[in-house]
């Protein structure tokens, strides 16, 4: 079984630390609701990026109910 959190994974790509990213960006758009592949878009030249690292961050983000999804849309669930 794949585990989200690994011991000798690269820091800058862990899902605490991408969702971090990932909250900062969203933070700076006003809008409740932001397109997937607007952030992907953004994201994709990033050192850090893989969809993995991606996925596992948006699914961090999920776990502790600061974004929801409604397709093709991440939903900030926060004050930002």
């Amino acid at each position: 079984m794949s585990k989200l959190f690994l011991k000798d994974e690269n820091l800058s790509r862990s899902p605490p630390i991408v969702g971090y990213a990932l909250m900062k960006h969203l933070s700076k758009d006003k809008a409740k609701r932001v397109s997937i592949y607007d952030v992907v878009d953004h994201f994709k030249d990033e050192k850090w990026f893989t969809i993995d690292s991606f996925y596992h961050g948006v699914m961090f983000l999920y776990a502790v109910g600061l974004i929801d999804f409604k397709q093709p849309y991440l939903v900030k669930n926060v004050a930002a």
